[in-house]
């Protein structure tokens, strides 16, 4: 039996423990055994996908305030220690590739060990690319293959082979999944469901990340106002598992701190309200339902590309503004345009979720 080591980051989001959530259920009928290394606080929050789990530490405000060598090199001795144990045939890593954080305990690690591995690449910015592969080329050089999970219409042809463009990595809606989040939010055809989503739900204020909690503020602000136009409201807020604000609780809110069939509540819903990282934003495109997007800074422009590009299509309104009042109004312009926003996902391409390529392209490895 193969084993193959997932190795990722989540420290303010659960971007890259989704995707390899995702990935491993594309080979979950294979002959293999998973490992995971990871930094997250529930490694198994969509789902339990490996046998053996370790822990590593995220990088933290304190840790950016100080130097963060002792931490790393506790990170090191971890990782080193797994692939001892482990032995794994591959490694498939998927974190933010900028962070000499994160990169250095693994590349400890294939230094000593030369194990196979793949490195699942979510640009910072889609436009920088090449700049980008300049910047992180020593880096890179420590991958057997490079997968880029994009839609090929997104990124320019790479002619070196390592390099796999292989779709967008999401799940598909579950008929299952919709009747469970039916019941459980007591959703009815009457009802005008918005869902809040904010993602993981944190923040790294020493390394200039955004928070999602100005979302809340503002909604919560609102919600006076928008009950009174709209009388058949009913609002799922999802803050995400790093969210530590409190918050009040209001009548006609249902707050959770995670939602495991999220794909399928925002397909019920007639809005969603969030961030637009890249997997709520896939997501949003599978479950055609009309967005407010309100791009955060992550260290890069992401999130302000891919909330233009659904604005531009036609899907979504982008939010940057500072007030309550501007927020009510952008979301009542969307309530005013709703109808032609939905016709326009009818006019988009179907977007081919890359999830066996990948799986195809990890065996290959194996």
């Amino acid at each position: 039996m193969k084993k193959i080591l997932f190795y990722t980051s989540n420290g303010f989001s659960l971007g890259h423990l989704q995707r390899s959530y995702q990935i491993s259920q594309a080979f979950k009928n294979e002959k293999v055994e998973i490992g995971l290394i990871t930094s997250s606080l529930k490694p198994d929050i969509f789902g339990r996908f490996f046998s053996q789990s370790f822990k590593i530490k995220p990088l933290t405000d304190e840790l950016l305030k100080d130097p963060y060598q002792e931490a790393r090199l506790e990170n090191t001795d971890v990782v080193l220690g797994v692939f001892e144990k482990f032995k794994p045939d591959l490694v498939i890593a998927d974190f933010l590739l900028e962070s000499d954080f994160t990169f250095y305990p693994l590349k400890k690690a294939l230094d000593k060990f030369k194990t196979k591995s793949i490195f699942v690449w979510r640009l910072g910015e889609i436009k920088n690319l090449a700049h980008d592969l300049n910047k992180e080329k020593d880096k890179l050089k420590y991958f057997s293959k490079i997968i880029l999970p994009y839609d090929k219409g997104e990124l320019p042809i790479l002619k070196d082979s390592k390099f796999v463009i292989v779709g967008p990595v999401f799940r598909k809606i579950d008929e299952e999944k919709l009747n469970i989040s039916r019941e459980k939010y007591g959703i009815n055809p009457k009802d005008f469901l918005i869902t809040i989503t904010l993602g993981g739900g944190g923040q790294l204020k020493a390394g200039n990340c955004e928070s999602s909690s100005k979302i809340l503020k503002h909604f919560l602000e609102i919600y006076p106002q928008l009950k009174q136009i709209i009388p058949n409201l009913k609002v799922v807020i999802s803050t995400g598992p790093y969210y530590n604000k409190k918050i009040t609780k209001i009548k006609g809110i249902k707050i959770v701190n995670f939602e495991k069939n999220l794909l399928e509540l925002i397909h019920l819903s007639e809005l969603v309200i969030s961030p637009a990282g890249y997997n709520t934003c896939y997501e949003i495109l599978e479950a055609k339902t009309p967005a407010l997007l309100v791009p955060l800074w992550r260290k890069s422009k992401e999130q302000f590309e891919r909330a233009l590009d659904l604005e531009n299509k036609g899907i979504a309104r982008v939010w940057q503004g500072k007030t309550k009042e501007s927020f009510l109004e952008t979301i009542l312009g969307l309530y005013k345009d709703l109808d032609k926003i939905k016709s326009n996902f009818k006019k988009l391409p179907r977007i081919e979720s890359g999830n066996k390529k990948i799986a195809r392209e990890i065996l290959k490895l194996c």
